[in-house]
């Protein structure tokens, strides 16, 4: 009877045997699908490979437009304004008459000197004339010595009192010109102070009228300090400004400051701008760009090729089939690419797209799509 009931124990033994042995099979039959999942971890990329190029450094700036000249006319010698012949706006060129003083006073002094020159010049003439006569007398022993000899104290008396003359004569005719006011540079009145009619004083001076230079118009700008060694004087640099701001204007840099600023460090520039036309401004805000220099034997990559982490700057190289990641130095960018200083070398090829789900020592295949290397 015990054998009865081993018989159903014995197949459910078999059976369970069975299903175990089949559980393994199964397993061990999953376990090669595992494998395409490793290859699908190749990642598609595109690259570009690093070439060398001319790079050209532009650096841009601020600046604002100012007058090289502003100048304040005050009268030489007081008097009573009887005219003044410029209104504010007016341009003025160098030495065009602005204000008129009343000079009738000052005339009159130069006339009294040159009475007195034509006074002085006919004496002497007068004692040239008798000391030559007594001079013959003399020697004919018909005069005596003292005769001649007064006559020609009277000749160097005459010569005296004719310098004289005419120094108080150059002299009354520079205060008659003194009350002419006359403009000292090329500009615009900026400011009319005084009035006709108005008594103006020398001490202390009184202001009639402003005139300010426009051409040229001095731009001033500064740059930070580790870029003052690129720039040398005489370059011409170019700037717009936001009244004509379609329009690009040259200057030609004239001055770089010996010291920078102690509390900025930056470095103080001026150009000279030139403005015939008069449509430049002092006051107006300037933006600038200026040659710096260059690297005959500079590398870029694009801008899509470079990613930041913690601060720091990494491209991916691909070499073998493999994804390296490196660190880089990058300098200017321009174009959409960017310099690269240090951590990559000319003819690597760096990947342009795809990088985000990179991973260093990563297997990746290059698509076909890949990029010329580009010199420009």
């Amino acid at each position: 009877m015990w054998l009865k009931c081993l018989k159903p124990l014995g197949m459910l033994i078999v059976f369970l045997l069975l299903f175990g042995c089949g559980s393994k099979e199964s397993a061990s039959i999953e376990k090669p699908s595992k494998a395409p999942a490793q290859i699908s971890e190749e990642r598609q990329v595109e690259v570009v490979e690093v070439v060398s190029r001319p790079i050209s450094y532009t650096l841009s700036a601020v600046g604002s437009m100012r007058t090289p000249e502003h100048v304040t006319i005050s009268p030489k010698k007081a008097g009573i304004i009887q005219k003044i012949l410029v209104k504010e706006g007016d341009r003025v060129g160098k030495g065009q008459l602005l204000v008129q003083l009343d000079e009738v006073d000052a005339r009159l002094q130069v006339e009294r000197a040159e009475a007195k020159v034509q006074e002085a010049d006919a004496s002497l003439e007068a004692h040239r004339i008798i000391l030559v006569r007594y001079q013959k007398l003399f020697e004919g022993k018909v005069i005596p010595q003292q005769t001649y000899e007064d006559i020609g104290l009277k000749v160097k008396l005459d010569e005296a009192r004719l310098a004289l003359a005419r120094t108080e004569l150059s002299l009354a005719r520079q205060n008659l010109q003194d009350h002419r006011i006359i403009s000292p540079i090329d500009g615009i009145v900026n400011l009319k102070i005084a009035s006709i009619g108005e008594h103006v004083n020398v001490a202390p001076k009184d202001e009639i009228l402003t005139i300010v230079q426009m051409d040229p118009l001095e731009l001033e700008f500064y740059i930070p300090e580790n870029w003052a060694g690129r720039i040398r004087p005489g370059s011409q640099i170019q700037f717009s400004v936001k009244a004509f701001s379609e329009e690009k204007y040259s200057a030609n840099l004239q001055f770089i400051s010996p010291t920078a600023d102690p509390a900025t460090r930056n470095v103080k520039m001026k150009a000279m701008a030139p403005n015939p036309h008069y449509r430049l401004k002092p006051g107006f805000f300037a933006e600038v760009t200026l040659p710096a220099g260059g690297n005959p034997n500079g590398m870029t990559i694009p801008e899509s090729a470079l990613f930041s982490q913690e601060g720091k700057k990494f491209t991916f190289v691909v070499r073998e089939g493999v994804a390296l990641r490196r660190e880089v130095e990058t300098g200017i960018r321009f174009d959409g690419k960017v310099e690269i200083l240090k951590g990559i070398q000319k003819g690597e090829k760096v990947v342009t797209a795809g990088h985000e789900q990179l991973t260093e020592g990563m297997k990746v295949k290059i698509s076909a799509n890949v990029q010329a290397p580009s010199s420009k």
